[in-house]
């Protein structure tokens, strides 16, 4: 099998990742406080990587500008795959000038009251039974994979601490995780791949 050739800006993507982050805090002031900041930057490193791969110089473009938005699109697509409400929602309330709802339905408990403590007994256990099932499908992970996922969400080590411990680069790091996550994602969903 033909190992692929890499090109000098995948060689270099290491010079870049301060373009990643010029583009997670500038995206990260819109959003909310749940959001994550490393997620926002794997994904952003997903699309560096990609846009060091399909970049063609003969198109006229710098490699910074043709990066600039392969890398906040990547975010934004993370963004969207993540939203809870169905885009036609978000569309519909922007079109009357209002807010898009934060939650879809207000949980009430048997007597019909609204309130969130009506929730919490269901959440708990839906909660329990989708921590085992995370449990179960991170141990179906490659050994480097559940390694990085364990440190990053576990012992709550950045990625550039997880990057110094293994010897493996940040976006090597990034890399992997967005790896884990998606193939997480594909054994806990499969009807989604």
């Amino acid at each position: 099998m033909k190992q692929p050739t890499t090109n000098k800006y995948e060689a270099q993507i290491e010079q870049w990742t301060d373009l990643v982050w010029h583009i997670v805090n500038k995206i990260k002031g819109r959003l909310p406080f749940s959001v994550s900041e490393e997620e926002l930057y794997a994904a952003g490193m997903f699309g560096l990587m990609r846009a060091a791969r399909s970049y063609d110089e003969t198109q006229g473009a710098q490699f910074k500008t043709y990066a600039y938005h392969r890398v906040r699109g990547a975010i934004l697509d993370d963004l969207r795959r993540m939203d809870f409400l169905p885009r036609s929602m978000r569309d519909k309330a922007k079109a009357t000038g209002e807010d898009a709802p934060a939650i879809v339905a207000l949980p009430t408990d048997e007597d019909g009251h609204i309130g969130l403590g009506a929730a919490e007994a269901n959440d708990s256990v839906e909660q329990d039974e989708m921590m085992v099932n995370m449990h179960a499908a991170i141990d179906k992970l490659p050994e480097k994979m559940k390694l990085v996922m364990s440190m990053y969400y576990r012992d709550n080590m950045k990625m550039c601490e997880i990057g110094a411990r293994l010897n493996i680069t940040e976006s090597r790091v990034s890399q992997i995780h967005t790896n884990a996550v998606s193939r997480l994602r594909r054994m806990l969903n499969p009807s989604d791949a």
